[in-house]
Formats: C-alpha cells, sequence, structure tokens
C-alpha cells in the first residue's frame, strides 16, 4: 500500500511537470474578442474574366468535366447538376471544331504546295509533300484554341450555393454575359457557352474559335487558328476594360488595375508589386489537401512522440520507485540485523564477563546461563524477521508487476485520449482556419471598397479625357472630310479644263519657263479666268501632273504620226525616181492639179 501511494504521488508531481512545460501551442487558443466589431457592406463586385489556352486534343476532357463526368469533381454538387445549363452550341460542337481543323490542314497542305509549284521551285515543293500536311496553327506553348470563365464573387448573387441566390440577380448577369460573349466574339467564334449552378458561385465557362485568313506569295491562302486576331485575346487589359463596361449597367465593375500600376511604378522608379499569378481552384484543393495532410503526420508523429516520452517516463518512475522501496527494505533488515549483532556482540561480552565472574560467584552462573539462553532465543527471532523482510521485496516485485500491467491498461487510454486530443487539434486547426479566411475576407472587402473608389475616380477621369479626345478626332475628321471634298472639286474641274483644251501644259524653251498656260478654249476675260484660277488652286499640282501628262502623250503621238509620215515620203520618192518621164510628167500634172492622161 505503501508503496502503491508513493507510484501514484510521484507520477501526479511528473504530470503536473509535463503540464506546465508543455508547448503553448499544444493548448486549445483562446480567441480575441471583437468589442467594437462593424460589419463590411460591399456594393460593388469586380467581374472576373480569364482565358487560358485549350488544344483540340483535350476537348473531350473539356466535355466530361462540362457534364460531371470526370475530373475534379470534389467541389461540385452533384445534385444540382441538372440545374445546368448550355447557353450556346450544338451537340456536336466539339467534332465541328476537330472537322475544320482537319479541313484547314489539308486546304493549307495543297495550297502551300501550289504556290510553290506556281514559282517553279519543284524541290520545295517535294519536301513539303514528303513532310505531309501540318496543323494549322503556329507553334506555341498555350493551344490555339481558347478556354474562358466569366462570374463574380459569390455575395452578388447572394451566398455561396445556388439556395442562397437571388433569381433576378442570375438572369441578370446571364443575359449581360451572354451579350458580352457574343458582342466580343462574333462570326462564330464563340462555340460554347454553359453556365454552371451546382458550385458555390455562379460562373460561365466558354469556348472560343479564331480563324486567319493569311495569304502568302510562297505559301498561298493559308487558313490559320490565331486567337490574336480578336483584340480581346490579344490585349489583356483591353478584354477587362471592356467586361466592366458591359457589366457596369448591373453594378459590377472592372477589376483592379494592376498591369497599370506596375507600369505607372516602372516609369515612376518605384518598386514593383509582385505578379499574382491565378491559382485554378482545383489546384487551389490540392494544396489545401496536402497541407492538411501535412499537418495530419505532423500531429500524429507528435502524439507518438508524445506517448513514447510519457510511457518512458512512466517506466522509469515506477523502476525509480521499485528501486527506491528495495533499498529502504534491505536497509531496514541490515540495521535490525547490524542491531542484532550489536546485542550479540554484548551478549558474548556479558557472557564472559559473566563466566569471569562465575569464577567469583558460583550462584551466578546459573543466571548467566538462563540469560545465555535468552540471548540466542532472540537472535533465533531476528533471523525470521529478516527472512520477512526478503518475502516482503519479493511481494512489492510481483506488485511491480501487477503494477505494469495496469500501466499498459493505462497506456491504452493513453493513446485513446491522444486520439481524442488529435480529433480536437484538427477541430481546433479548423475553427483557426476559418478565423484566418473570415480576417483575410475582412480584409479584402475593406480592400476591394478602397480599390472600387480609386477606380470610380480614375473611370471617371478617363472618361472625360476620352471624351474630349472623341470630340476633337471628330472635328478633324470632318475638316479632312471637308479639305477633300475642296479637293475633289478642284480636280474635277482641272479635268474639264485640260479635257476642253482651256488649260495647257507648255513646255520649257529658250525664251519662256514652263508651266501652265490658257489654250485656246479659255475663259475670254480675265475674270473668268480668275475664277477658274481660284477652283482649281487646292489641286493646282496633281493638275499640273494630269496636264504635263496629257501634252507629253499628245508630243510623243504626233513624233510618232511624223516619222511615218516622213517614212511615206522616203517611199515615194523612192519610187518617182524609178518612173519613166512620162510617168514623171502625169505626176506633176497631177500635183498641180490638171489631169493629162489617157481619159
Amino acid at each position: 500500500m505503501h508503496l502503491q501511494k508513493l507510484c501514484v504521488g510521484v507520477f501526479s508531481d511528473f504530470a503536473e511537470t509535463r503540464v506546465s512545460t508543455a508547448d503553448p501551442s499544444d493548448k486549445m487558443t483562446v480567441h480575441p474578442k471583437f468589442t467594437k466589431s462593424k460589419p463590411v457592406s460591399l456594393k460593388k463586385y469586380p467581374v472576373v474574366l480569364r482565358f487560358k489556352g485549350l488544344w483540340p486534343r483535350d476537348l473531350r476532357r473539356f466535355i466530361l468535366h462540362d457534364l460531371r463526368r470526370g475530373g475534379d469533381l470534389a467541389h461540385v454538387d452533384l445534385g444540382l447538376t441538372d440545374s445546368n445549363r448550355v447557353l450556346c452550341g450544338e451537340d456536336d460542337w466539339d467534332q465541328v471544331i476537330r472537322d475544320e481543323v482537319a479541313q484547314m490542314k489539308q486546304h493549307n497542305f495543297e495550297e502551300h504546295i501550289a504556290a510553290l509549284e506556281a514559282k517553279s521551285r519543284k524541290s520545295e515543293a517535294d519536301k513539303v509533300e514528303e513532310a505531309g500536311p501540318a496543323d494549322p496553327w503556329r507553334a506555341s506553348r498555350e493551344g490555339p484554341l481558347r478556354e474562358g470563365v466569366l462570374t463574380v464573387n459569390k455575395d452578388w448573387f447572394g451566398g455561396g450555393g445556388q439556395a442562397q441566390w437571388k433569381p433576378e440577380r442570375v438572369e441578370a448577369f446571364r443575359q449581360t454575359a451572354m451579350s458580352f460573349l457574343l458582342q466580343s466574339f462574333p462570326g462564330g467564334q464563340l462555340r460554347y457557352a454553359s453556365l454552371h449552378m451546382d458550385e458555390e458561385a455562379l460562373h460561365i465557362h466558354f469556348v472560343v474559335v479564331v480563324w486567319a485568313e493569311k495569304p502568302s506569295a510562297n505559301r498561298g491562302h493559308q487558313v490559320l487558328l490565331q486567337p490574336s486576331e480578336n483584340p480581346l485575346l490579344r490585349n489583356y487589359e483591353l478584354a477587362q476594360d471592356m467586361a466592366g463596361a458591359a457589366f457596369a449597367k448591373i453594378g459590377i465593375t472592372r477589376g483592379e488595375r494592376r498591369a497599370e500600376a506596375r507600369r505607372q511604378a516602372r516609369a515612376e522608379g518605384k518598386p514593383l508589386e509582385k505578379k499574382r499569378r491565378h491559382v485554378p481552384p482545383s489546384e487551389w484543393r490540392a494544396e489545401e489537401r496536402r497541407k492538411a495532410q501535412k499537418e495530419k503526420k505532423r500531429l500524429h508523429a507528435d502524439a507518438v512522440e508524445t506517448a513514447k516520452a510519457t510511457v518512458e517516463d512512466g517506466r522509469d518512475l515506477a523502476k525509480a520507485a521499485v528501486k527506491k522501496s528495495r533499498k529502504r527494505a534491505i536497509k531496514e533488515a541490515q540495521a535490525r540485523k547490524q542491531r542484532a549483532a550489536q546485542e550479540t556482540a554484548e551478549a558474548i561480552r556479558l557472557r564472559d564477563a559473566a563466566e569471569k565472574e562465575a569464577l567469583q560467584f558460583e550462584k551466578a552462573a546459573a543466571a548467566v546461563s538462563s540469560l545465555k539462553l535468552g540471548f540466542e532465543t532472540a537472535i533465533g527471532t531476528l533471523m525470521p524477521l529478516a527472512k520477512g523482510y526478503e518475502e516482503r521485496a519479493e511481494k512489492a516485485l510481483e506488485k511491480f508487476q501487477a503494477k505494469v500491467a495496469e500501466r499498459k491498461v493505462e497506456e491504452e487510454k493513453l493513446a485513446r485520449i491522444n486520439r481524442e486530443a488529435e480529433e480536437g487539434k484538427k477541430g481546433l486547426a479548423d475553427l483557426r482556419r476559418r478565423e484566418c479566411g473570415l480576417v483575410a475576407e475582412v480584409q479584402s472587402l475593406e480592400q476591394h471598397r478602397a480599390q472600387e473608389a480609386a477606380a470610380c475616380i480614375t473611370a471617371q477621369s478617363a472618361r472625360q479625357v476620352a471624351e474630349q479626345k472623341l470630340e476633337d478626332a471628330v472635328t478633324q475628321l470632318q475638316q479632312k472630310v471637308a479639305e477633300a471634298e475642296i479637293i475633289s472639286e478642284a480636280i474635277e474641274a482641272g479635268l474639264d479644263l485640260v479635257a476642253e483644251g482651256a488649260l495647257l501644259w507648255r513646255e520649257e524653251t529658250s525664251d519662256r519657263k514652263a508651266g501652265m498656260v490658257w489654250g485656246e478654249a479659255a475663259p475670254k476675260t480675265g475674270d473668268l479666268r480668275a475664277e477658274k484660277r481660284k477652283q482649281i488652286h487646292p489641286a493646282m499640282g496633281m493638275v499640273t501632273r494630269i496636264a504635263q501628262l496629257v501634252a507629253r502623250t499628245v508630243k510623243r503621238a504626233l513624233a510618232k504620226e511624223r516619222e511615218k509620215l516622213q517614212d511615206d515620203a522616203e517611199y515615194v520618192r523612192g519610187l518617182r525616181e524609178q518612173w519613166e518621164p512620162e510617168a514623171q510628167a502625169c505626176l506633176a500634172q497631177i500635183s498641180q492639179g490638171t489631169d493629162a492622161g489617157p481619159s
């Protein structure tokens, strides 16, 4: 009983010591109280528009995920999947895209060979034919198609999940989104769009295909998949501007202008903010699961180490208690044995003294003998007592073994307690994550509110500047149109004067310079000529060039006619030299207007 009390007391002290020296992080967190908390209300939310490259070979994977038949579905409420809607696209839209790719692949191949053969580059044409048809797009890290997502924060709809959404907002978002997509991707570029309503936030997935014609002398008429031909896919900032303008009418604003802020910071020499990378929900969930597994393993390892340390400490404590109890029993037995030895030595000394005295006192001999027997009896009595202490030590060992068995039971209880503690830590970690999420969300809402205020001011100023620029451009365009009309009328009047012969070009001679002069059909009076000159003055340079061309063309034509007449004259002169005198006389009479020949 004494040993049991000792073990219990020491183990209690050890347990108190372990608790007092434990890591504060192992204890339950005391959350701060918000005594002056205020709700944050954000009336406007930024539209979210993102694009990602897509290969034609991945269209089936896209459809499987869109139909909830594959991919990461951990965030999807499959009970609401039937409420998803296809907003654009036929049942075989993906096969149509693949057929178009195959047709353009063959078309570009044939055009390339035909163009090379037309330029007599037979060897190159043979190489192209040997290589075979190539994919109808330029090499790039991303695919030639574009997959897009269009959404807004779930709070704008009313909360997380379809049950909390406001139907009128869902319908307003759908109509605005489809109007924006159809206007931004015209001519059949928008091939597919679906409305997903089985997740926390409503969103639209869509696929865009942009074909571009690329004629060239070496390749012929090529038709390629080229997303950059659409300005929204070429300029991400323009896409965000257009989306913000389209959704402004339903209270959704443009996203934060991070690229513009980076350019301004670079121009001002300020440190650049680290670029943010969009993390897809599937990647974020995978990372969260990885962190949870890592934390689970760490907590499990800590619990195992703590349990091992506790068990080892308990064993050491029990061993120390048994060892201490055994030493104490042996020490007491040795003390009693020593006292017995001392008493025996004293008895021997007294016996010797008695024997000496017996020589002197024969009457005391019997008494001394009796005392000797008493001492011997006492010694015999002490020996069983020493053996009793040894038996007690053995019994203490048996009790220790029983205590070890009890300790095993305690270890099982401790393991159960550790499991419960681990579950408690998991719950605590969840609470901590929720708290961190709420704090981050509050901070994000405050930041968004400040950013929206700044964005409103920036948008107003930008709109004023854009309106002023537009007015200036319209004014300049009107001026240019008026000038063009005046020049057109002047050219028409100048052409009429040149055609009528009223205005001529005179070449340079020794006594006069080259320039425009009035012809025979020119106006007779000086006032009329001044009026005509004023009318054609805006296009005088072009009229002058036209008159020069007309004069030089006429001059070249007359020169050719003179050459022909001279050749004819030379020919006639040669004939005259061959004629007889009688024929020459006849010709002379004909030239003089008389006919002396036979009638």
